[in-house]
Protein backbone atom coordinates (compact mmCIF):
# COMPACT_ATOMS: atom_id res chain seq x y z
CA UNK A 1 0.00 0.00 0.00
CA UNK A 2 2.88 2.52 1.08
CA UNK A 3 4.47 1.58 -2.72
CA UNK A 4 1.31 2.65 -4.43
CA UNK A 5 1.27 6.00 -2.54
CA UNK A 6 4.73 6.43 -3.13
CA UNK A 7 4.14 5.82 -6.71
CA UNK A 8 1.27 8.46 -7.20
CA UNK A 9 2.88 11.30 -8.49
CA UNK A 10 5.08 9.14 -10.72
CA UNK A 11 1.72 8.23 -11.93
CA UNK A 12 -0.05 11.59 -12.28
CA UNK A 13 2.99 12.58 -14.79
CA UNK A 14 2.21 10.27 -17.00
CA UNK A 15 -1.95 10.38 -16.91
CA UNK A 16 -2.40 11.72 -20.22
CA UNK A 17 -1.52 8.31 -21.52
CA UNK A 18 -4.74 6.89 -19.80
CA UNK A 19 -7.07 6.48 -23.05
CA UNK A 20 -10.44 8.15 -21.74
CA UNK A 21 -11.39 9.28 -18.56
CA UNK A 22 -14.39 7.14 -16.77
CA UNK A 23 -16.19 7.37 -13.41
CA UNK A 24 -15.79 5.84 -10.05
CA UNK A 25 -17.38 2.79 -11.14
CA UNK A 26 -16.94 0.70 -7.96
CA UNK A 27 -19.11 -2.00 -6.88
CA UNK A 28 -19.10 -2.71 -3.28
CA UNK A 29 -20.08 -6.08 -2.48
CA UNK A 30 -23.59 -6.76 -1.08
CA UNK A 31 -24.51 -9.39 1.51
CA UNK A 32 -27.17 -11.49 0.94
CA UNK A 33 -29.20 -14.62 2.08
CA UNK A 34 -30.64 -16.12 -0.92
CA UNK A 35 -31.39 -20.00 -0.65
CA UNK A 36 -29.15 -21.96 -2.65
CA UNK A 37 -28.18 -25.43 -3.53
CA UNK A 38 -25.37 -27.60 -1.80
CA UNK A 39 -22.80 -26.75 -4.46
CA UNK A 40 -19.63 -23.95 -4.51
CA UNK A 41 -21.70 -20.58 -5.23
CA UNK A 42 -19.95 -17.05 -6.28
CA UNK A 43 -21.26 -13.50 -7.24
CA UNK A 44 -19.16 -12.42 -10.48
CA UNK A 45 -18.63 -8.52 -11.44
CA UNK A 46 -17.06 -7.56 -14.64
CA UNK A 47 -15.28 -3.97 -14.74
CA UNK A 48 -14.32 -2.51 -18.27
CA UNK A 49 -11.55 -0.25 -17.95
CA UNK A 50 -11.68 -0.16 -22.00
CA UNK A 51 -13.21 3.25 -23.92
CA UNK A 52 -14.89 0.82 -26.14
CA UNK A 53 -17.75 -1.87 -25.25
CA UNK A 54 -16.32 -5.11 -23.83
CA UNK A 55 -18.12 -8.42 -24.44
CA UNK A 56 -17.70 -11.42 -22.68
CA UNK A 57 -18.62 -14.99 -22.85
CA UNK A 58 -18.45 -18.08 -20.50
CA UNK A 59 -17.71 -21.43 -22.28
CA UNK A 60 -16.36 -24.44 -20.99
CA UNK A 61 -18.43 -25.30 -18.29
CA UNK A 62 -17.67 -28.39 -16.26
CA UNK A 63 -19.89 -29.45 -13.71
CA UNK A 64 -21.78 -26.68 -12.59
CA UNK A 65 -25.29 -26.21 -11.19
CA UNK A 66 -25.69 -22.35 -12.49
CA UNK A 67 -22.99 -21.36 -15.35
CA UNK A 68 -22.05 -17.61 -15.94
CA UNK A 69 -24.03 -15.99 -18.85
CA UNK A 70 -23.13 -17.17 -22.29
CA UNK A 71 -23.04 -13.39 -23.74
CA UNK A 72 -23.05 -10.45 -22.39
CA UNK A 73 -21.93 -6.97 -23.03
CA UNK A 74 -20.40 -4.36 -20.79
CA UNK A 75 -20.45 -0.80 -21.96
CA UNK A 76 -17.21 1.34 -21.83
CA UNK A 77 -15.43 2.31 -18.39
CA UNK A 78 -18.58 0.55 -16.37
CA UNK A 79 -18.88 -2.32 -14.23
CA UNK A 80 -21.48 -5.24 -15.07
CA UNK A 81 -24.24 -6.18 -13.19
CA UNK A 82 -23.85 -8.75 -10.61
CA UNK A 83 -24.50 -12.38 -12.10
CA UNK A 84 -24.61 -15.61 -9.45
CA UNK A 85 -23.05 -18.71 -10.50
CA UNK A 86 -23.00 -21.87 -8.26
CA UNK A 87 -20.82 -25.46 -8.44
CA UNK A 88 -22.83 -28.90 -9.14
CA UNK A 89 -22.52 -30.18 -5.16
CA UNK A 90 -23.96 -33.18 -6.24
CA UNK A 91 -20.99 -34.37 -8.88
CA UNK A 92 -17.52 -35.37 -6.56
CA UNK A 93 -15.41 -33.53 -9.08
CA UNK A 94 -13.75 -30.70 -9.77
CA UNK A 95 -16.32 -26.98 -11.24
CA UNK A 96 -15.01 -25.39 -13.76
CA UNK A 97 -15.45 -22.84 -16.66
CA UNK A 98 -13.60 -20.45 -18.54
CA UNK A 99 -14.02 -16.69 -18.83
CA UNK A 100 -13.83 -14.77 -22.53
CA UNK A 101 -12.73 -10.85 -22.38
CA UNK A 102 -12.99 -9.03 -25.58
CA UNK A 103 -13.20 -4.97 -26.30
CA UNK A 104 -14.48 -3.83 -29.60
CA UNK A 105 -11.91 -3.47 -31.87
CA UNK A 106 -9.12 -5.19 -29.12
CA UNK A 107 -7.60 -8.96 -28.33
CA UNK A 108 -9.44 -11.33 -26.45
CA UNK A 109 -8.13 -12.56 -22.90
CA UNK A 110 -9.68 -15.83 -21.29
CA UNK A 111 -9.65 -16.75 -17.87
CA UNK A 112 -9.84 -20.08 -16.52
CA UNK A 113 -11.57 -20.77 -13.46
CA UNK A 114 -11.91 -23.62 -10.73
CA UNK A 115 -14.62 -23.33 -8.36
CA UNK A 116 -14.92 -25.36 -5.30
CA UNK A 117 -14.43 -25.65 -1.83
CA UNK A 118 -11.83 -28.32 -0.15
CA UNK A 119 -10.54 -31.22 -1.46
CA UNK A 120 -11.81 -29.08 -4.60
CA UNK A 121 -10.14 -25.69 -5.64
CA UNK A 122 -11.00 -22.06 -6.55
CA UNK A 123 -8.27 -20.61 -8.37
CA UNK A 124 -7.74 -19.21 -11.64
CA UNK A 125 -4.86 -19.09 -14.56
CA UNK A 126 -4.61 -17.16 -17.76
CA UNK A 127 -4.21 -17.79 -21.54
CA UNK A 128 -0.72 -17.98 -22.11
CA UNK A 129 -1.57 -15.92 -25.74
CA UNK A 130 -3.38 -13.08 -23.56
CA UNK A 131 -2.20 -9.67 -24.12
CA UNK A 132 -0.12 -8.77 -21.19
CA UNK A 133 -0.97 -6.83 -18.14
CA UNK A 134 -4.90 -6.60 -20.03
CA UNK A 135 -6.70 -8.93 -17.04
CA UNK A 136 -7.46 -8.45 -13.74
CA UNK A 137 -8.75 -11.31 -11.09
CA UNK A 138 -9.69 -11.41 -7.38
CA UNK A 139 -11.74 -14.47 -6.38
CA UNK A 140 -12.48 -13.42 -2.79
CA UNK A 141 -13.75 -15.65 -0.10
CA UNK A 142 -17.29 -14.41 0.95
CA UNK A 143 -19.04 -15.93 3.49
CA UNK A 144 -17.77 -19.58 3.27
CA UNK A 145 -20.33 -22.74 3.58
CA UNK A 146 -22.68 -19.94 4.93
CA UNK A 147 -26.22 -18.53 3.98
CA UNK A 148 -25.32 -16.57 0.86
CA UNK A 149 -21.89 -16.65 -1.81
CA UNK A 150 -19.11 -18.35 -0.69
CA UNK A 151 -17.17 -15.92 -2.59
CA UNK A 152 -17.25 -12.70 -4.93
CA UNK A 153 -15.42 -13.26 -8.43
CA UNK A 154 -13.82 -9.71 -9.36
CA UNK A 155 -12.91 -9.53 -13.17
CA UNK A 156 -11.06 -6.62 -14.65
CA UNK A 157 -10.95 -6.22 -18.56
CA UNK A 158 -8.36 -2.71 -19.35
CA UNK A 159 -5.45 -1.31 -21.60
CA UNK A 160 -3.06 -2.09 -18.59
CA UNK A 161 -1.07 0.48 -19.45
CA UNK A 162 0.11 1.20 -15.67
CA UNK A 163 1.12 -2.17 -14.75
CA UNK A 164 4.42 -3.31 -16.00
CA UNK A 165 5.49 0.63 -14.81
CA UNK A 166 4.12 -0.12 -11.04
CA UNK A 167 6.28 -3.27 -11.43
CA UNK A 168 9.22 -1.67 -12.14
CA UNK A 169 8.99 1.17 -9.30
CA UNK A 170 8.30 -1.28 -6.97
CA UNK A 171 11.03 -3.96 -7.92
CA UNK A 172 13.71 -0.44 -7.56
CA UNK A 173 11.78 0.85 -4.44
CA UNK A 174 10.81 -3.12 -2.52
CA UNK A 175 14.68 -3.50 -1.54
CA UNK A 176 14.94 0.12 0.33
CA UNK A 177 11.91 -0.35 1.84
CA UNK A 178 12.72 -3.55 3.38
CA UNK A 179 15.81 -2.46 4.95
CA UNK A 180 14.15 0.65 6.61
CA UNK A 181 11.78 -2.11 8.29
CA UNK A 182 14.52 -4.50 9.25
CA UNK A 183 15.12 -4.53 12.44
CA UNK A 184 12.19 -1.54 13.64
CA UNK A 185 10.75 -1.81 16.72
CA UNK A 186 6.81 -1.81 16.75
CA UNK A 187 5.39 -0.80 20.37
CA UNK A 188 1.87 -1.27 20.54
CA UNK A 189 1.37 -0.77 24.28
CA UNK A 190 3.08 -1.38 27.74
CA UNK A 191 2.87 -5.23 27.61
CA UNK A 192 3.39 -5.36 23.47
CA UNK A 193 6.06 -4.93 21.36
CA UNK A 194 7.22 -6.53 17.80
CA UNK A 195 10.33 -6.31 16.25
CA UNK A 196 10.83 -7.34 12.48
CA UNK A 197 13.93 -9.05 12.64
CA UNK A 198 13.72 -9.84 8.49
CA UNK A 199 11.88 -10.29 5.62
CA UNK A 200 12.46 -13.37 4.10
CA UNK A 201 12.38 -13.65 0.31
CA UNK A 202 9.55 -11.21 -0.18
CA UNK A 203 7.99 -11.02 -3.84
CA UNK A 204 5.46 -8.57 -4.70
CA UNK A 205 4.38 -8.80 -8.00
CA UNK A 206 1.61 -6.49 -9.65
CA UNK A 207 -0.84 -8.01 -11.82
CA UNK A 208 -2.99 -4.84 -12.55
CA UNK A 209 -3.28 -1.32 -12.21
CA UNK A 210 -5.63 0.78 -13.89
CA UNK A 211 -5.03 4.68 -13.03
CA UNK A 212 -8.31 6.90 -14.38
CA UNK A 213 -10.15 9.99 -13.86
CA UNK A 214 -12.12 9.94 -10.28
CA UNK A 215 -14.54 12.58 -8.98
CA UNK A 216 -12.13 13.60 -6.74
CA UNK A 217 -8.79 13.31 -8.64
CA UNK A 218 -7.09 10.24 -9.89
CA UNK A 219 -9.01 6.56 -9.43
CA UNK A 220 -6.77 3.60 -8.52
CA UNK A 221 -7.55 0.11 -9.60
CA UNK A 222 -4.83 -2.28 -8.46
CA UNK A 223 -4.39 -5.90 -7.95
CA UNK A 224 -0.97 -7.15 -6.30
CA UNK A 225 0.10 -11.21 -5.41
CA UNK A 226 2.65 -11.25 -2.52
CA UNK A 227 4.45 -14.13 -1.15
CA UNK A 228 7.00 -14.00 1.75
CA UNK A 229 8.16 -14.70 5.43
CA UNK A 230 8.57 -11.69 8.30
CA UNK A 231 10.58 -13.19 11.40
CA UNK A 232 9.62 -11.27 14.39
CA UNK A 233 10.69 -10.70 18.17
CA UNK A 234 7.69 -10.59 20.22
CA UNK A 235 7.12 -9.24 23.82
CA UNK A 236 3.89 -9.87 25.01
CA UNK A 237 3.41 -9.06 29.35
CA UNK A 238 7.21 -9.96 29.77
CA UNK A 239 7.57 -12.74 27.83
CA UNK A 240 9.60 -12.49 25.03
CA UNK A 241 9.22 -15.20 21.97
CA UNK A 242 10.64 -15.73 18.43
CA UNK A 243 7.80 -15.97 15.83
CA UNK A 244 7.72 -16.02 12.08
CA UNK A 245 4.26 -15.61 9.64
CA UNK A 246 4.63 -17.23 6.35
CA UNK A 247 2.42 -16.20 3.95
CA UNK A 248 1.67 -17.60 0.17
CA UNK A 249 -0.83 -16.65 -2.13
CA UNK A 250 -1.68 -13.47 -0.70
CA UNK A 251 -3.86 -11.03 -3.41
CA UNK A 252 -5.24 -7.65 -2.30
CA UNK A 253 -7.61 -5.62 -4.78
CA UNK A 254 -7.27 -1.63 -3.71
CA UNK A 255 -9.47 0.78 -5.28
CA UNK A 256 -9.12 4.34 -3.99
CA UNK A 257 -9.39 7.75 -4.87
CA UNK A 258 -6.07 10.36 -5.01
CA UNK A 259 -5.76 13.56 -4.92
CA UNK A 260 -2.47 15.44 -5.97
CA UNK A 261 -1.02 18.67 -3.94
CA UNK A 262 1.08 19.92 -1.70
CA UNK A 263 0.36 16.29 -0.14
CA UNK A 264 -0.53 13.22 -1.22
CA UNK A 265 -4.33 12.75 -0.24
CA UNK A 266 -5.64 8.69 -0.90
CA UNK A 267 -8.94 7.25 -0.20
CA UNK A 268 -9.38 3.24 -0.01
CA UNK A 269 -12.85 2.75 -1.31
CA UNK A 270 -12.81 -1.14 -1.52
CA UNK A 271 -10.34 -3.62 -0.30
CA UNK A 272 -10.83 -7.59 -0.78
CA UNK A 273 -8.22 -10.46 -0.11
CA UNK A 274 -7.79 -13.77 -0.78
CA UNK A 275 -4.99 -16.24 0.39
CA UNK A 276 -3.45 -19.15 -0.41
CA UNK A 277 -1.71 -19.82 3.05
CA UNK A 278 -0.94 -18.76 6.45
CA UNK A 279 1.35 -20.32 8.67
CA UNK A 280 2.32 -18.92 12.09
CA UNK A 281 4.61 -19.97 14.72
CA UNK A 282 4.85 -18.98 18.33
CA UNK A 283 1.54 -19.16 20.57
CA UNK A 284 2.16 -15.26 21.72
CA UNK A 285 1.56 -13.87 18.27
CA UNK A 286 -2.04 -15.40 18.63
CA UNK A 287 -2.31 -14.27 21.98
CA UNK A 288 -1.52 -10.50 20.52
CA UNK A 289 -4.08 -10.30 18.22
CA UNK A 290 -6.59 -12.33 20.43
CA UNK A 291 -5.76 -9.04 22.93
CA UNK A 292 -5.69 -6.34 19.72
CA UNK A 293 -8.68 -7.79 17.61
CA UNK A 294 -10.45 -10.90 18.87
CA UNK A 295 -12.55 -11.81 15.53
CA UNK A 296 -9.08 -12.71 14.19
CA UNK A 297 -7.71 -14.80 16.49
CA UNK A 298 -9.94 -17.99 16.07
CA UNK A 299 -9.23 -17.83 12.17
CA UNK A 300 -5.59 -16.86 11.83
CA UNK A 301 -4.76 -19.93 10.95
CA UNK A 302 -7.64 -20.49 8.54
CA UNK A 303 -6.55 -18.36 5.42
CA UNK A 304 -10.21 -18.74 4.18
CA UNK A 305 -12.06 -18.00 6.80
CA UNK A 306 -9.58 -14.86 7.69
CA UNK A 307 -10.13 -13.31 4.27
CA UNK A 308 -14.04 -13.98 4.26
CA UNK A 309 -14.02 -11.93 7.51
CA UNK A 310 -11.71 -9.22 6.25
CA UNK A 311 -13.83 -8.54 3.18
CA UNK A 312 -17.08 -9.20 4.54
CA UNK A 313 -18.50 -8.15 8.06
CA UNK A 314 -15.08 -6.79 9.67
CA UNK A 315 -14.22 -4.58 5.47
CA UNK A 316 -15.29 -1.57 6.71
CA UNK A 317 -13.06 -1.28 10.00
CA UNK A 318 -10.41 -2.97 7.96
CA UNK A 319 -9.92 -0.09 5.17
CA UNK A 320 -10.57 2.55 7.94
CA UNK A 321 -7.41 1.39 9.48
CA UNK A 322 -6.14 1.45 6.44
CA UNK A 323 -7.14 5.19 5.32
CA UNK A 324 -5.65 5.89 8.90
CA UNK A 325 -2.78 4.74 8.60
CA UNK A 326 -1.49 6.21 4.77
CA UNK A 327 -2.80 9.82 5.81
CA UNK A 328 -0.46 9.51 9.07
CA UNK A 329 2.44 7.87 6.80
CA UNK A 330 1.96 10.78 3.71
CA UNK A 331 1.92 13.55 6.55
CA UNK A 332 5.12 12.34 8.04
CA UNK A 333 4.04 10.58 11.43
CA UNK A 334 3.83 7.13 12.97
CA UNK A 335 0.14 5.48 12.05
CA UNK A 336 -2.08 5.10 15.31
CA UNK A 337 -5.02 2.89 14.80
CA UNK A 338 -7.47 2.23 16.49
CA UNK A 339 -8.34 -1.19 18.07
CA UNK A 340 -10.77 -2.25 20.04
CA UNK A 341 -11.58 0.28 22.48
CA UNK A 342 -8.25 2.14 22.99
CA UNK A 343 -5.70 3.81 20.66
CA UNK A 344 -2.69 2.09 20.01
CA UNK A 345 0.88 3.07 18.23
CA UNK A 346 1.68 0.82 15.80
CA UNK A 347 5.27 2.08 14.64
CA UNK A 348 7.80 3.39 17.04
Amino acid sequence: MQSLVRLLPLLAAVNALVPAPRPNVVAEAESHNEPRGLGTSAEIYVYNHWSQALTVTGTDNQHMNISPPANFKVGPNAVSQKYAIEANGWVPVQSSFKLNLKPDGGSQSTINVDIGVSPWRTGFSLNSKNPAGQVGVLLAPAKILEAGRDFDFHFFSGPGSFTSFVQGQIDQKLPETLAKVKGKKFVVNSDIEITVNDVVKPVVKVTYVNLGNGPNGLLVDAIANVDGEAQLTITFKGVTQKSNIKVKGLAALITGDAKLGASIELDVKRFQASIDSIDISGDILVDIVGVLYPIFAPVLKLPYKLASIVNTSENAKVMGYINTAIKAIASGNSPIIKLGQASRRVIA
